[in-house]
């Protein structure tokens, strides 16, 4: 009988061990929420999940869908993307929380949103800052957007590159506005940053802080009476249904930061991270020019959709200029020498 006892223990050990061994091979690891890369065993392909607003056929969709080619292919396979667009995850405050918690890997975050965890990056946002979109991205792919990237790691968020949102034009769905006066009153959604509400402010708006997922049925509810859009943005939205005066005022530059957890981005392996960054400027300068590429057809489109365009030329741009000087004077000071560096970069 003992003997008996003896070989029944010792068959259920040997089960144990090989129903072990067999389950060990379809083990996945998935240790993004502590920053460590998500992996398969198999092959080890490191699996990366990104979300971000825009919609299909918008210059952000299109560069990161070209973008992810190129890193898994420069990889032989080794990272793979599932990529969440059209605010399928959130908005871009709720993106960029999850991306530095960890419970999303990368992000592509209008850089406004990326003010309220590294308050120096709002520098790039002040009104009328940059002459031309050439000393705009001279700026971003110099010394100063690389040290504004560098600091994103004290909050745990890899700053990889600036792509682009455009510049800000104003839409409204009340009238047509050719200057500051013409703003009076009206409530404009913006994003949560100190600077840019206080620059509606200062333009004589009732500035109101949105979500961007919110801001079609804002403008339909009433809720809203217009907010600032790249023209890329305003069209593939369809923002413009709800918003019908377009005045293209440039507003302020409005770039779009490339981000990726930290944690994450430092277990990568070194040759992985080198791609992620080198194809991340890269295809800066790609979206950049699939961006300014499709304006022209936005705007042909918008007009066959009964929008009025207000161009620059029939826009008194100096009233605009002279009503944010109050902003400058209140916020330049905690930016340091920044905003003279910019000013100087040729």
């Amino acid at each position: 009988m003992k003997k008996f006892k003896l070989i029944m223990m010792i068959t259920a050990v040997v089960s144990l061990l090989m129903l072990t061994a067999c389950g060990g091979g379809n083990a996945k690891e998935e240790s993004n929420s502590n920053g460590e890369a998500k992996s398969e065993n198999n092959g080890d392909v490191i699996t990366i999940k990104v979300g971000h607003i825009s919609p299909d056929g918008q210059a952000y969709a299109i560069g990161f869908e070209e973008y992810a080619k190129a890193v898994e292919q420069a990889t032989d396979g080794k990272v793979k993307f599932e990529i969440f667009g059209n605010g399928a995850l959130g908005g871009e405050r709720e993106l960029l929380e999850g991306v530095q918690l960890g419970t999303l890997d990368m992000s592509l975050i209008t850089t406004g949103v990326v003010t309220n965890f590294v308050p120096e990056v709002a520098v790039i946002e002040f009104p009328f800052l940059f002459r031309d979109l050439d000393h705009a991205y001279k700026t971003l792919d110099g010394e100063v957007g690389q040290e504004l990237l560098d600091k994103m790691s004290d909050v745990n968020l890899k700053g990889i590159a600036f792509w682009e949102n455009g510049q800000r034009h104003l839409a409204n769905s009340k009238h047509p506005v050719k200057s500051v006066a013409d703003l009076k009153g009206l409530k404009m959604r913006t994003i949560e940053s100190e600077l840019l509400l206080d620059t509606y402010s200062a333009l004589g708006t009732n500035a109101t802080p949105m979500a961007f997922p919110e801001v079609y049925s804002g403008l339909q509810q009433g809720v809203i009476d217009g907010s600032d859009f790249s023209t890329g943005v305003y069209y593939t939205t369809k923002v413009y249904e709800q918003s019908k005066y377009f005045s293209e005022v440039g507003l302020y530059y409005a770039s779009a930061t490339l981000v990726m957890n930290q944690k994450l981005f430092d277990s990568l392996p070194e040759d992985v991270q080198t791609v992620i960054v080198n194809l991340g400027k890269e295809f800066a300068q790609k979206e950049r020019q699939i961006n300014n590429d499709l304006t022209a057809d936005y705007e042909k489109n918008l007009l066959e959709n009964g929008v009025e365009i207000i161009r620059a030329d029939d826009i008194d741009m100096d009233s605009f200029r002279k009503a944010v000087q109050p902003v400058y004077e209140k916020h330049a000071e905690r930016y340091g020498d920044y905003i003279e560096r910019i000013q100087n970069v040729k």
